[in-house]
């Protein structure tokens, strides 16, 4: 149950008005983040200082009207204001709501002790008078219990055990069938009833207990009983045995000794519902030695439900209390140590006896064990028992002693009043108050007190003309102090010697027999409650003579069949069968309603006007046998165990406040208005279906949500997949694929050319991308992406990081720099925040740079360029990963050229040489300096290239890329790596021209293999024009000559030209080169291009490159 009822929640509520535990309860559900407790003083801030505030400014103002002074009466106030809102207040709300809670969980301790008391203060039970005067049912020596416990379950048989006047047991028996009903239709289950009342009646019979008792289990122990009744009355017919009464008894406390350990070391070889009818027993027998029980190391009286809240109080306080009752309630009656040592289960009382404890009350037990002696008189407790005097003056006057028992077994004398509560301080008194009331002479010698009290004793009587006033007057004048109240007690136990002054057991009246059976209070069962019950059946009213008389019944012109007008059958052919119907008596009536029964047991009803808001003819129709119902509850019978219900939809609702319970008269009325309407919303948005079911044939398609999705993919494998419906509409399909542990990427599809809105469409977009049927993007576009996916998470440098966390990538940096300081550590990791890519973390020096990495169909797209497998894309990140991020302020910057612009970051020149003269090529040639010849014969007649660990060269390795390759970023040596990228490849026509005889300038050539020097920009931007058309792939002519004009241009002055501008260029912006090729040298001076471009102190190898 929640902790604290909506109706309780109170809105500027004064203090002095808080009831009972409802601060505990608003403390409580503040605990659990449900409400929040503000206190409210007079000017608990400075904008609002109340009326305290000005009443005590008049204490600190000044009566001057200078301007320095009233200036100085403002600062006045505003100390006042911020000492009082800023201190004062504050801490007078804390100890506030401190003094609040103390005294709402001390109501809550005096309400468990008012609940135990309750159970404390019933007396032993009491037989007729009548009964004793048989000789079989004395009751000298207490008197003997039949007590009968039982489980709801049929299956469990039940148990009954007897026991004595001293609490053990004597004898027990075994009744598996006696919850069945001797009513019942099934003849086998009679017998089996009919068997066990006959083995119980003989058990009766024979054992002849005083009283009888049943656990209140549940309902069925109300035909327990009258079974029992009826054995009992049988008995007291036939066989002259007296009444013996059939009593309902608590099983509260039976439940919890019944699993105690207590119970487990007493009865180890019982059933527990054996265990738990000798509680029951006990407890009839005397409810203070049972109770007692529980009292133990193991504190099993905790196990009791005392209130509903009282597990927010101090465990401290609450056996504080607990314990201060049983002391209370344990020396209102006396304890017995003989009878103690003799019956362990009356042992636990002596600890509650006042100066004793657990401690000393164990002590005087196994001191009286070990001398094998009995208590004969309280002053054995001090020779005997060796007791110190203060502990002997505390516990004297409740130590009972059994006196009469002692009077025929021993010659010494037996001090009467040791069988009473008269505390041995006062035996003098109670002697001279026997004498005085026997008004012996005064010159009598042989007066003996001993003998005046017994004879006292014998006739209390005489004491009433006692003036124990005057008594208490003379013990005053002789220092006693005023004795009244104790000579008054002393002629109360004269009277009666350790009177039991509790009160008497009294069968459960209707309400308590109630409570006791359904396990319910008037606080959890009420009416207005919501609550749920199951259909048994359906109440119907027979129709009598006259009304069948005047029945009418009624023809469907449909169909042609006769319908009753009573139980409303109609499929009656002929008119003649519904009279047939009525005669045969087999029209079971008009229905009234709904038979219902509660989970607590208790029986109810629903008319039929009540089961719901629209018109209802025939309850059948809307309710079937079994189905489970909500209702509320309208009325309460007590004593037949019946409840009247609705559940119609108006009064569940119950927007009216109706049928709830009363609300506080400070309840927050617009609180629960804003939670309404958030709940209203919230059950609006849930109802909303986000998505339409749709009709597709694929083991791959289900018709889920995405939490659904999300659910069924954690346990599938890395790249399985789900097709679902999207909430974007019908024409829209969500295919969700597991990328990783935890990690999903949705991937929306776009159908065209749909038949109607449930079928799927002919065809299928992925953005731009179309697909023929679902296995196509399966196979071609998930597939690749999920293998690519896994190629990262199997990669030696992955690491999971909690789905791609910046903080954990870090710190695993952070640990591996301060491992091995001298390289460059990187590792990868999935994306949670962004499904289908990859986190790319690396440490250059001391930041931790973060990229990531998109897994695609076609790849790994990282940095705008695409990388078909985890080598070239780690090899290429190696090589320049000191290069400025594209989209970056440092990467934009344009570079121009004269020729016109490339699509990507650099332009280069445009020269058409296809139709350029071979001989025109050479006269230009030797024309131009040495070193820009040797650098134009290195590009255009030789082709570098070098093995790939894939096979083949770059140039092609991957032969669907055939375009020429231009960086995407400026160099500063025009020594490249290849580059994959997004461009649409476009057909292009290779010129083709022979190659340059290598005879004209073999003393220029550099060799094959021998290290290239930097070149010069104009040499770089020759280099540029002569292959700006070749095709990265080599190619070998034969030595046919070109068609052409060789006269287009000429070819040195026009290189001459463009280089020029770009030495201009180059000096407008330092720093930055731009050459396009599509080779990579095979020979490098430097380990790496982005370690060349780099200063020397940056040049720190990669972890993977040592």
């Amino acid at each position: 149950e929640p902790p604290m009822l909506l109706s309780e929640v109170p809105k500027n509520k004064p203090v002095r008005d808080l009831e009972g535990a409802q601060f505990l309860n608003m403390t409580q559900a503040e605990n659990e983040k449900l409400l929040k407790i503000t206190i409210s003083m007079d000017g608990s801030s400075q904008s609002n200082p109340g009326v305290y505030l000005d009443e005590i400014k008049q204490l600190y103002y000044r009566d001057e009207f200078s301007n320095n002074v009233q200036e100085w009466n403002n600062q006045r106030s505003e100390a006042l204001g911020f000492a009082l809102s800023k201190f004062l207040y504050p801490s007078f709300e804390k100890e506030l709501k401190a003094q609040l809670l103390t005294e709402a969980q001390d109501g809550i301790v005096k309400a468990c002790c008012r609940k135990l008391y309750n159970w404390l203060k019933v007396a032993p039970y009491q037989v007729d008078p009548q009964m004793e005067e048989d000789e079989d049912f004395d009751t000298r020596d207490g008197i003997r219990v039949l007590a009968i416990a039982y489980e709801n379950n049929w299956e469990v048989p039940a148990f009954g055990a007897l026991i004595d006047g001293t609490g053990e047991v004597m004898e027990y028996l075994r009744l598996p069938h006696i919850l069945k009903r001797k009513t019942t239709w099934r003849e086998k289950e009679r017998e089996l009833k009919e068997l066990d009342l006959k083995v119980l009646r003989k058990f009766i019979r024979t054992k002849k207990p005083h009283v009888i008792c049943v656990g209140a289990q549940s309902r069925e122990a109300l035909m327990v009983v009258e079974d029992i009744k009826g054995v009992v009355a049988d008995l007291a017919e036939n066989e002259q045995m007296p009444l013996i009464n059939v009593e309902l008894q608590d099983n509260d406390l039976a439940l919890v000794y019944m699993n105690s350990k207590k119970a487990e070391n007493d009865f180890r070889d019982y059933p527990l519902l054996l265990r738990q009818a000798i509680s029951l027993a006990r407890r009839m027998q005397d409810p203070l030695v049972e109770f007692s029980q529980l009292c133990t190391p193991d504190e099993e009286i905790f196990c009791l439900k005392y209130h509903p809240l009282q597990d927010l109080v101090p465990r401290d306080d609450l056996t504080n209390a607990l314990n201060l009752e049983f002391v209370n309630r344990t020396n209102e009656v006396g304890v017995d140590i003989n009878l103690a040592i003799s019956h362990v289960h009356t042992s636990f009382l002596v600890q509650f006896v006042c100066g004793l404890g657990p401690r000393k009350g164990a002590s005087l037990l196994k001191t009286l064990k070990q001398a094998h002696q009995r208590l004969e008189s309280r002053t054995q407790l001090v020779t005997v028992c060796h007791m110190g005097p203060k502990v002997f003056i505390n516990c004297a006057g409740f130590i009972k002693i059994d006196t009469t028992s002692f009077e025929n077994s021993t010659n010494a004398y037996v001090e009467v009043l040791d069988g009473s509560r008269v505390h041995p301080e006062a035996y003098e008194w109670a002697r001279k108050m026997a004498v005085d009331a026997l008004e012996y002479d005064d010159v009598t010698e042989d007066v003996n007190p001993a003998e005046a009290l017994e004879e006292i004793l014998e006739n209390p009587e005489k004491l009433r003309d006692l003036d124990l006033d005057a008594f208490a007057v003379e013990l005053e004048r002789q220092g006693y102090g005023n004795k009244s109240i104790t000579l008054y007690d002393i002629r109360a136990e004269l009277n009666h010697r350790y009177k039991d002054l509790r009160s008497p057991f009294r069968p459960p009246n209707p309400e308590e027999t109630f409570n006791m059976l359904t396990k319910e209070t008037p606080q959890t069962f009420y009416i207005g409650k919501m609550v749920t019950c199951q259909v048994v059946g359906i109440a119907r009213r027979k129709p009598h003579g006259q009304q069948l008389d005047q029945a009418n019944p009624i023809r469907n012109d449909d169909t042609g069949l006769w319908q009753c007008p009573f139980c409303l059958k109609k499929d009656f052919p002929e008119l003649s069968e519904v009279w047939n119907h009525f005669d045969a008596g087999s029209c079971p009536g008009q229905s009234m309603g709904v038979r219902v029964r509660l989970d607590n047991g208790v029986n109810g009803f629903i008319l039929t006007k009540f089961i719901s808001d629209k018109k209802v003819t025939n309850p059948e129709e809307r309710v079937q046998v079994g189905m489970i119902l909500h209702c509320r509850i309208t009325k309460i019978d007590i004593e037949r165990f019946t409840v009247d219900l609705t559940c119609r939809s108006s009064d569940l609702a119950d927007v009216n406040n109706e049928w709830r319970p009363a609300k506080d008269l400070y309840y927050d009325y617009e609180s629960e208005e804003k939670d309404r309407k958030v709940d209203d919303d919230s059950k609006k948005k849930q109802n909303r279906q986000t998505y339409v079911k749709r009709v597709i044939v694929h083991p791959s398609f289900h018709n889920i949500s995405y939490k659904e999705a999300e659910k069924l993919l954690s346990t599938m494998d890395q790249g399985d997949v789900i097709i679902r419906p999207s909430s974007k509409g019908v024409d829209h399909l969500t295919v969700t694929w597991k990328v990783y542990d935890g990690i999903l990427q949705h991937i929306d599809v776009k159908e065209q050319g749909k038949e109607n809105a449930f079928s799927l469409g002919s065809s299928l977009m992925i953005n731009n991308e179309e697909f023929e049927d679902l296995d196509e993007i399966i196979a071609r576009h998930v597939q690749p992406m999920a293998g690519f996916a896994r190629d990262l998470t199997t990669f030696r440098y992955f690491r999971d990081a909690e789905g791609g966390k910046r903080e954990v990538i870090e710190k695993l940096l952070v640990e591996e720099k301060k491992r091995n300081p001298s390289k460059i550590h990187y590792f990868v990791s999935a994306s949670r925040e962004f499904p289908g890519k990859f986190l790319l973390s690396y440490l250059p020096r001391v930041k931790v740079r973060h990229e990531y990495v998109t897994v695609t169909p076609e790849g790994f797209r990282y940095r705008q360029q695409m990388f078909h497998s985890v080598g070239s894309l780690f090899r290429w990140f190696k090589e320049h990963f000191r290069d400025p991020i594209p989209g970056t302020p440092s990467s934009v910057t344009a570079v121009r050229t004269p020729m016109g612009q490339s699509s990507f970051i650099s332009a280069t020149p445009s020269i058409n040489i296809s139709n350029v003269d071979p001989q025109a090529i050479q006269r230009a040639a030797a024309n131009i300096s040495s070193h820009m010849f040797a650098s134009l014969s290195q590009v255009a007649g030789q082709t570098p290239s070098f093995p790939t660990p894939y096979g083949g060269t770059y140039a092609n390795a991957y032969p669907y890329h055939q375009q020429p390759y231009t960086p995407s970023q400026a160099m500063a040596t025009p020594l490249v790596t290849p580059s994959y990228h997004h461009a649409v490849p476009t057909p292009s026509v290779t010129p083709r021209y022979p190659q340059t005889p290598q005879t004209s300038w073999a003393a220029q050539q550099t060799p094959r293999g021998a290290h290239t020097p930097r070149h010069t920009p104009a040499a770089a931007a020759v280099a540029a024009a002569a292959v700006i058309q070749a095709n990265p792939i080599p190619t070998v002519v034969s030595g046919t000559k070109s068609t052409g004009n060789p006269s287009i241009a000429d070819w040195k002055r026009m290189a001459e030209q463009w280089a020029k501008q770009r030495m201009e260029q180059q000096q407008e912006t330092p720093g930055r080169s731009t050459a396009r090729s599509g080779r990579t040298p095979t020979t490098r001076a430097s380990p790496s291009p982005m370690i060349e471009s780099t200063p020397a102190g940056d040049a720190t190898p990669l972890i993977d490159e040592q």
